[in-house]
């Protein structure tokens, strides 16, 4: 017996979640009914959609190989803009790893592995003159 209180479906709701959106002919097998309102087409470049950010937006890693020369004509190489460059990376590096609830000394021990790497390589050629010979 219906329920006088609730009422009946109108047939332009949406099916039930246990129904499919899209009814499959039999021998159809796709792992989504989605699938199967879309015709096969190749896989061609031009049937791939732009992306909706511009390259100029877009960060390093997500930049694609066919946009990287424009991406990289793009940047600030004006002193200000490389200057903003390095602010960004130490408030981001900041942020990360030394300003957190529970700090250790990673972040620190970074930048001071980095400092004495970039300064063995700044005087390699003086350092390379006073290694251990075995004949002097």
């Amino acid at each position: 017996m219906l329920n006088k209180l609730s009422p009946a479906p109108a047939p332009h709701q949406r099916p039930a979640s246990h129904e499919p959106l899209l009814h499959a002919p039999a021998r159809a097998r796709a792992p989504y009914p989605a699938v199967l309102a879309r015709p096969r087409t190749a896989d061609t470049q031009d049937s791939k959609m732009a992306s909706p950010v511009p390259v100029k937006e877009k960060k390093l890693m997500d930049v694609k190989l066919g946009e990287l020369p424009g991406w990289i004509l793009m940047r600030d190489f004006t002193p200000r803009g490389i200057a903003g460059a390095f602010q960004r990376g130490y408030y981001r590096y900041y942020n990360k790893y030394v300003n957190v609830k529970k700090g250790s000394v990673a972040g620190i021990s970074m930048v001071l592995a980095a400092y004495v790497l970039f300064n063995y390589c700044r005087c390699y050629k003086e350092l390379k003159h006073e290694r251990l010979r075995k004949y002097h």
